[in-house]
């Protein structure tokens, strides 16, 4: 039975969650841009590697926007990819706290917060109920 079906008001936590990750979607679209007005032939990586790395990129940032779309309408499915982004950001992250830049540090520790508060709010009692996996009180 969908939210719709019982009826039940999106709780702010589902919001905050949605917003989260497109705006996730949204960081990693504008990297492919950035990262598209940059390729060229020269680098470590070849051409076709490049295109590969670009074209990931996008894939990723679409498929991000439509799970922040479906988890805003309540579609339970929606929690496994969320979670499993928020780890491999985590992961990343973690990765990029060695750096001597501060800039890099900063975006880190803000992606590390973004996941954190993404996997709470996940599974707050309000949302669990809105996603239909624990009935409402």
């Amino acid at each position: 039975m969908s939210h719709q079906e019982r009826n039940m008001t999106r709780p702010g936590s589902a919001i905050v969650v949605a917003a989260l990750v497109m705006i996730e979607a949204v960081a990693v679209l504008i990297y492919a841009v950035s990262y598209l007005v940059n390729l060229s032939t020269d680098g470590t990586v070849n051409i076709g590697g490049q295109i590969f790395m670009l074209v990931l990129c996008l894939l990723v940032a679409v498929w991000q926007g439509s799970v922040a779309i479906n988890f805003y309408k309540g579609k339970a499915f929606t929690r496994a990819p969320i979670i499993v982004w928020q780890l491999f950001q985590l992961i990343l992250s973690i990765s990029f706290l060695s750096t001597d830049i501060l800039l890099v540090k900063l975006a880190a520790v803000l992606a590390m917060a973004v996941a954190g508060v993404c996997i709470v709010m996940l599974f707050a009692p309000k949302t669990t109920a809105f996603l239909g996996d624990r009935p409402s009180r």
